[in-house]
Formats: structure tokens, C-alpha cells, sequence
């Protein structure tokens, strides 16, 4: 199904051996069932029918000539021209077909960029052109526009002319534009793609019946005839051939360019007359929203080729949009939404069980939850959410909500995303159980292997392991029996298909985002009021709520009311995310100097005066915390490992933790889940290789480019190389530090992080998303650890082209709504 072929036969129109239909209605129909069809035929085989003049890939049959897949010598031109749209419109007779071909040149550029669906070479390279079909047939000399004669008799005579050469072997190789079909009884204009998707295929065949009309119409006002320059008509054919509808075209009657849309928006004004007579306006109309809105065939195969680079998702789409699974015009019920989405990287980027998009389905429609927010986004329109995002981000460098971003000197505005990221009640409560098994079970853990040792004599973490792990320290060691070590735990997150999710890092050290999600909130609700009622989703204020209540529950026995500060480096004194966090446990920030130990007790220094503090909330480096010096001059670190020791203070969180959230250890999490509460976790993590490990790391030097590497002390995208997304030299340098030294790195497969609609600027496009949530831990009436996983979360946006999320790159973030159940 490379190619159609369609006729209008006294007003009615044939595609194939479709049959005749009185309208476009029907006509579409037909050609969707007779599409179905072929595609079933194939599915048995693992092979799909791609409509399209474009590349073929494995698994892919593309035979647009099935009965002559290797053209005889000097047949190219035709077996070129049959993997392209032919549409034939039947007249009086071959004289007043030539007569109307002679004419309807004019229109014929315009529509073969609507149809430019083959931007690829047979060998899968870009050839810089949206229709390659039209290079490679204008560059044959048995290509001819059109004859510039009112007669068959005239189309015999240059093609009797081109036979005379000796480079053309037969008549039926000669491959003309607009001309007579072959059976003399309509005019045939076969200059365009085919088309992937039916909507394109009917408004090309509608535009060119009507165009046939007109002319016929207006024959006894036609006058002399002046034919349109050839050098021109060149132009524009190669203009239109080269960029589709994505740029200028040049306007025939003017010899100007233009911009696309405007050349054919006149079309269509030109020919209002004869689509209305035919009944066809209001459905051209509607057609032609959603194929403006979803681009040409070639720029939506470009654009599923551009995030990964890989052919196959080129026909994943191609192979959607031939069977209608995608279609640019049915998006949503709401013109608006259809429009915006319509372009939206699902109908230009494999929308696959590999990398799935939280908001959009296969079929390109919003999943329920996201069809307010996105009517919304679409109602507002491109310009007004320039303008609400300039508003939000004045708000966000107002409260100093910055970044440093690697390579430029200034903090910059923290990019907030107007889409926000949905969370379902049902998807909230596999997480939340998930990760609150989790954070018990690594509690255990910490508590073990500074105490007993347990695990270690049983082999499931080697003694090793343990020792080559960086955070693994006598600090530790320091934590009361029974006190936490880690009352406050993060863990990032990424969902890997529609509902399903999976752990990619623990962090149990210094966890933060809390009061960076209230602020998403905050600016999400003044600058986009128009995305509904808020009292379905949960507050997350309601996080900073349950981190004051669980900094108040790790203090000292003994002690009702503690008194908590934050302890934080001297360059993090204007940090707003911990400045709020302050505010809201009504603690004061502090920096190490500010801090003095004596008698076991941990006083704060201000001026003369001094004050306890019973709970210390760590949001810096331990081992900066404990080598710096405090209100005495004297290095904290004895004094204050001495006071937690003796519970005069409780350290939240504790020294000594990176044991349990460095990377070697995640591969053992399962495991550890299984030793200590006899369970199955209840959430996935990533499968994780070793390079300590001399079988695993071969592996992984094998498999480099497949995989990613991540030091195993690593914070954040510090450290971390993307195979698929490194060039030679990265993996070369990469493939040297495993060999040397494999201890201080782990490999993972490279997970297909989900992706959500961004704005950027112009336009929805995807972007690949993580999320951090938080795990709280208290200690029990009878000793037992309870969890609970506060309903707020913090959604981290990649950059474009990437799918690390860490912000110092580039990336920004999204307001992340949890539904109540």
C-alpha cells in the first residue's frame, strides 16, 4: 500500500479497488476499513503496510510494486512514481483532460508539501528534503511537469520528442505531473507523497477535484492562457519538495515566497465555490485543522527519529497513522485541545510500550485525568502561557527560587512547566506502599550493620561490599540504640508504563524538595487558575507538616518540646527551599560556627546569648559538618558524635547513612527487603550490574553504549554517562576509569523514563520526567518503625534530548498533583 490511486468519476471518487463513493465521507471510511484490512493481513507475520513514500525498516513489508521490485532498466521513473499519490479526476475526454492539466500546475506544489511524507534515503539517512520522491523522479530525464499544449495530440508529440533521444526506452517510462490518464478519459496529477495518514489523502483528492471544477468552470473566461514561468514552476516544485508545509513555498502567480500556510489557506478560499457546491467545505475544513496542527507526513517521522535516533520508531508511526490509530484531526472532542495535541510528539514520536507518555495514549487522546487541564492549556493558547510563564517566573526570582546551571554564571529562574504531572489515587497508593516498605526496610539495615552485623554473617551483603562502600563509617556508629537513622528519606522514581513504577534511587541522606513543591503549588494556583478546583488533589503542604512532626518525634528521651535548628554550608544561607523549610518547623538555619557542644548538649550561639537545640536538621555534607569548626573554634566532630552518642542531641539525619543509599547496596535492596521483613518488595527497581564484580563489569564494558554508569557516591546527574547518549571519546574515558578502577561504579540498563507534555515556548513537546517523594519514619509505642509516605511530590523535567533530569543541567521541574482516593 505504497501508493493509491484515486479517481472521481462524475463526482464520485475512487481509490483503488475501493470503489465509487458520491463523498469524501464515505471515501475516507472506505480507504480506513480497506487500510485495516491490509494491516491485519499482516499482523499474523509481524508485518506491517506502511502508507507512505518513505523509508522501509526490518520487520516493515514496503513493496509499492510488488509485481516489480527491481525496476528494468530505464523503468525507474514509473516504479518512483508508483510509490507516490496519484489522484485522477475524470472529464469529457483526453483533449479537455490536457487542458485542465495545463492549468492546475499552479496548484500542484502546494499540494504535494501537504503530502511530503519521504524524508529519508532508502538506507535510512536524511536527505534534507521533506519529499524524496520528487528529488529523485525531477532528476530523471523521463520526468516532465507538464506539457505546455491544450491537446493529447500535444502530450504524444513531447513525448514523441523525449523517445527521440534514446534516454527514455518506452512511453510508459515517461513520467509526467499533470497530464491525461492513461486511458484518455481524466486529467491525473501525480506530483504528491503517499499519504500516511487517510485525512491528508482525502483533502489532497477533494482540493484537486475542486480545482478540476474551477477550471472547467471558468473555460469560456480563460482567454489566452499564459503558462506560469518554468523557472518558477521549477522553484516551487523543488521549494515544495524540500520543506513541505514547515517553511516558505513560493507563490506561482508571483514568483515570491510565502509562507506555507498562507498559499494555502488561499487554496482553499479559491475553491470555496466548488467545495460547497459538493457538500465538502465543512468537512475539508475540519480536516484541514488537524493536519495543520500535526505538520506534514516528513516532519512528524523526523521528530520521532530526533529523541532516539532510531528508525523504528519512524515506522511505529507511520505504521499507526496508515491503520488510523493516530489521527491528526480525532484527538479530542475539543477543536482547540485537537489542535494543540495535534502536533504534540505522540503523533510525531512513537508512543510505545518502551517509552510511554503519562498524559497521552497510543491512540493520541488524553487519558482521563489529563483532559481539564489540558482543554485549559489549549483554551489559553500559545501566546497567553508565554505571558502567565514571564508572570511565574518574576514570582519564582522574587522569592529567589534559582538554580545554578552548569556553563553560565548567574543563577537562573528555576523553569516551572505550566502542565502539571497527575498522579491517580490508585497509583499513589502502590507508591506510597512501595516506598514506606522500602525506607522500613533500610532503616533495619543501617541499624544492623552498625550494630550486630546480622546481614553480613549471612552473606546476603558481603563484608566487602560493605567496606568498599564510601558512606559506610564509624560514624554511624554513633546513633543510640533504638533512635532512627534515617527518619527522613527520599526516593526518586521513574514510571516505566501506564500505571507502573519503579525505584532509581534511594536517598537517605540529606532529602530535599519538600518546600520546593509547595512553592510549584503555590505559583501553579495564581498563574493558571483556569486548571480547576484544587480540593480533589492532596496539599502538600501536608508534607512540611509531617516533617515537623517527625523532626519533633526523633528528639531525645525525655524531651516534649525540642528545639530544632537546620544546620546548613555558609553558600546555602540564601537557599529558599531550606529557608522555607525553617520557617515551617520553626527552627532557625544555622552554620556549623554558630554551634558550640558542652556537657553532651548541643547549644546554638547567637551574640552572647546561647540556646539548646535537642534536634539538629542536617541539610549539608556530613563530613563538612563534622570537620568544621564551631562557636569555640573547636572542631565539631568529636563533641558532637560524643552528644549524640549519650542522647543529647538527636541528628536527623544521621551520620554514617550513604552505607545504605550508595549504589553498590541498591542492587541489594530486594534482598535486604527479604531479610529483614520476609516480604517481596512491593515496588520495582532497576536492574543493576556491579562493576566491582569482574564477570559483571566484562559485561558492562561490553555492553557500554547500551548501559548507564553511575559513580556509586555519586549525587544527583554528578558522574553519570547515558551510553546511547555519549559520543566515542565519553565511553573511551568511561571505559578506562571501569577497567582501573570498577569498585567505585555501578551499570544499569537504561530505563524508558516516562514522558510529559512541556511547554516550550511554541509548543507541547515531550520531555522526560522522574519524581522524588518522601518516606517519613517514626519510632512506635513498642518499638516497631511506622512509615508513612507523605501525599506530595517533586516532579524534575529533563532537558530536551536527554533523559537526565538533574537541574544543574538544564532541567527544570512540574507541580505534581496526587488525587485523593
Amino acid at each position: 500500500m505504497g501508493a493509491h490511486a484515486v479517481s472521481a468519476r462524475h463526482g464520485a471518487l475512487v481509490v483503488s479497488d475501493v470503489g465509487a463513493h458520491t463523498g469524501l465521507a464515505e471515501l475516507a471510511e472506505a480507504l480506513r476499513h480497506t487500510r485495516s484490512r491490509l494491516a491485519g493481513a499482516g499482523g499474523g507475520i509481524r508485518t506491517g503496510v506502511v502508507a507512505a513514500g518513505s523509508l522501509a525498516s526490518p520487520g516493515v513489508e514496503f513493496d509499492p510494486t510488488p509485481e516489480e521490485p527491481h525496476p528494468a532498466p530505464g523503468r525507474e521513473s514509473q516504479t518512483r512514481a508508483a510509490a507516490r499519490f496519484r489522484v485522477v479526476v475524470e472529464v469529457g475526454d483526453a483533449d479537455e483532460a490536457q487542458y485542465v492539466a495545463r492549468r492546475a500546475v499552479a496548484v500542484a506544489p502546494v499540494l504535494l508539501a501537504m503530502a511530503a511524507s519521504s524524508p529519508y534515503w532508502a538506507d535510512g539517512g536524511d536527505s534534507g528534503y521533506a519529499s524524496t520522491r520528487t528529488f529523485e523522479a525531477r532528476w530523471s530525464p523521463a520526468h516532465l511537469t507538464v506539457v505546455p499544449a491544450d491537446t493529447a495530440e500535444g502530450v504524444q508529440a513531447a513525448e514523441d520528442e523525449l523517445l527521440g533521444t534514446g534516454v527514455v526506452v518506452d512511453r510508459e517510462s515517461i513520467d509526467i505531473d499533470l497530464r491525461p490518464s492513461r486511458d484518455g478519459r481524466g486529467v491525473e496529477l501525480g506530483v504528491c507523497d503517499s499519504c500516511s495518514t487517510v485525512d491528508t489523502l482525502v483533502v489532497v483528492a477533494a482540493l484537486f477535484r475542486a480545482t478540476v471544477d474551477r477550471i472547467l468552470a471558468e473555460r469560456d473566461a480563460d482567454g489566452d492562457w499564459v503558462d506560469p514561468s518554468p523557472t518558477v514552476l521549477d522553484a516551487a516544485f523543488w521549494r515544495a519538495a524540500r520543506s513541505g508545509m514547515e517553511g516558505d513555498l513560493v507563490d506561482v502567480t508571483t514568483g515570491r515566497p510565502r509562507p506555507a500556510s498562507e498559499l494555502l489557506n488561499d487554496l482553499v478560499e479559491g475553491l470555496t465555490g466548488q467545495l460547497r457546491a459538493g457538500g465538502e467545505l465543512e468537512l475539508v475544513h475540519d480536516l484541514l485543522d488537524g493536519i495543520r496542527g500535526a505538520g506534514t507526513s516528513a516532519a512528524r517521522q523526523r521528530a520521532a527519529h530526533r529523541r532516539r535516533g532510531r528508525r523504528g520508531d519512524v515506522v511505529a508511526v507511520l505504521l499507526a497513522e496508515t491503520v488510523d490509530r493516530i489521527r491528526p484531526r480525532d484527538v479530542a472532542d475539543d477543536r482547540g485541545m485537537r489542535s494543540m495535541l495535534a502536533s504534540y510528539s505522540p503523533l510525531g514520536e512513537a508512543v510505545t510500550e518502551e517509552v510511554h507518555d503519562e498524559a497521552i495514549t497510543e491512540d493520541g487522546v488524553p487519558r482521563p485525568e489529563y483532559v481539564d487541564v489540558l482543554k485549559a492549556v489549549s483554551d489559553l493558547g500559545p501566546e497567553t502561557l508565554c505571558e502567565r510563564k514571564d508572570t511565574v517566573d518574576d514570582s519564582l526570582r522574587d522569592l529567589g527560587v534559582t538554580l545554578k546551571v552548569y556553563g553560565r554564571d548567574e543563577p537562573q529562574v528555576f523553569p516551572l512547566d505550566a502542565v502539571p504531572r497527575i498522579i491517580p489515587a490508585d497509583q499513589w497508593a502502590r507508591i506510597s506502599a512501595g516506598i514506606e516498605q522500602r525506607a522500613r526496610a533500610m532503616e533495619l539495615f543501617l541499624r544492623d550493620i552498625y550494630g550486630p552485623g546480622e546481614i553480613t554473617r549471612a552473606g546476603v551483603v558481603p563484608a566487602e561490599a560493605l567496606e568498599r562502600a564510601p558512606g559506610f563509617r564509624p560514624t554511624g556508629r554513633s546513633v543510640p540504640a533504638g533512635a532512627l537513622h534515617a527518619p527522613v528519606c527520599g526516593v526518586d522514581l521513574v514510571s516505566t508504563a501506564p500505571g507502573e513504577w519503579v525505584v532509581l534511587e534511594d536517598n537517605l541522606r540529606m532529602a530535599g524538595g519538600l518546600a520546593m513543591a509547595v512553592a510549584l503549588r503555590d505559583r501553579i494556583s495564581e498563574g493558571f487558575p483556569e486548571f480547576g478546583a484544587r480540593s480533589e488533589i492532596h496539599d502538600p503542604r501536608v508534607g512540611l507538616d509531617m516533617l515537623t512532626q517527625t523532626l519533633r518525634a526523633a528528639a531525645p528521651d525525655g524531651v516534649d518540646d525540642p528545639a530544632i535548628a537546620v544546620v546548613i554550608a555558609e553558600d546555602e544561607l540564601g537557599s529558599f527551599d531550606l529557608g522555607q523549610v525553617a520557617a515551617a518547623i520553626g527552627g532557625p538555619l544555622v552554620t556549623p560556627d554558630h554551634l558550640v557542644v558542652e556537657d553532651s548538649r548541643l547549644w546554638r550561639v547567637d551574640g552572647d546569648e546561647r540556646s539548646p537545640v535537642d534536634v539538629l536538621y542536617v541539610r549539608m555534607d556530613e563530613e563538612m559538618l563534622l570537620s568544621s569548626e564551631g562557636a569555640d573554634g573547636t572542631v565539631l566532630r568529636r563533641g558532637l558524635l560524643g552528644a549524640m552518642a549519650e542522647g543529647g542531641v538527636a541528628v536527623v539525619n544521621a551520620p554514617g547513612n550513604g552505607a545504605a543509599d550508595d549504589k553498590a547496596i541498591y542492587a541489594r535492596v530486594p534482598e535486604i527487603i527479604n531479610f529483614y521483613l520476609g516480604e517481596k518488595p512491593l515496588i520495582g527497581q532497576v536492574d543493576t550490574y556491579l562493576c566491582s564484580d569482574p564477570e559483571q563489569r566484562k559485561q558492562v564494558l561490553d555492553r557500554l553504549g547500551e548501559l548507564v554508569v553511575k559513580p556509586i557516591d555519586g549525587y544527583g546527574g554528578s558522574g553519570i554517562t547515558v551510553g546511547p547518549e555519549c559520543t566515542p571519546r565519553e565511553l573511551d574515558e568511561r571505559r578506562d576509569e571501569l577497567r582501573r578502577h570498577g569498585e567505585r561504579f555501578v551499570a544499569q540498563e537504561v530505563q524508558a523514563l516516562s514522558t510529559l507534555p512541556t511547554f516550550d515556548g511554541h509548543e507541547l513537546q515531550r520531555r522526560h520526567v522522574d519524581m522524588r517523594a518522601f518516606v517519613m519514619l517514626r519510632p512506635g509505642d513498642s518499638g516497631e518503625i511506622l512509615a508513612s509516605a507523605p501525599p506530595v511530590a517533586l516532579t524534575r523535567v529533563a532537558p530536551a534530548g536527554t533523559m537526565v533530569v538533574n537541574a544543574s543541567s538544564g532541567g527544570g521541574g512540574k507541580d505534581t498533583w496526587i488525587h485523593r482516593a
